[in-house]
């Protein structure tokens, strides 16, 4: 695992080519458009987004990271398939918890794939008293 760096270096990195740093700086606009009090800290060395009030890693809305041939979208363990079922004709792929979205899904599909992750955690963590 790489080492932690700070939250900001994760969405201006100039390893990552133009598609990579725009979708990782799509994915942070559109945290804070869906979930306006969203807290921004990085977690296993990746960036997260949080609910305000999260004291746990576990309590993520998601974490994200920059692959070369996707971008992953982690914390999504538990989420309905059929949630994501309609991502999948667009390239997204899930296992374990993740998801693997391709750098060309249209940002408004995209915007739709987070909201329906941020929904599923909000929920669990409102479930669970947070």
């Amino acid at each position: 695992m790489d080492k932690a760096k700070p939250f900001d270096a994760y969405f201006s990195d100039a390893s990552l080519d133009d598609r990579q740093r725009g979708l990782m700086q799509a994915t942070r606009r559109i945290a804070h458009e869906l979930c306006p009090a969203v807290v921004e800290r990085v977690s296993y060395a990746m960036p997260g987004f949080y609910p305000a009030g999260s004291t746990k890693a576990t309590q993520q809305l998601f974490l994200v990271m920059a692959a070369k041939n996707h971008l992953g979208i982690y914390g999504t363990f538990g989420i309905d398939e059929a949630d994501i079922r309609p991502f999948e004709p667009l390239g997204v792929q899930s296992a374990k918890g993740s998801l693997r979205v391709p750098y060309d899904i249209p940002l408004d599909s995209f915007e739709q794939l987070l909201s329906a992750v941020i929904t599923f955690n909000l929920g669990r963590f409102e479930s669970a008293g947070l």
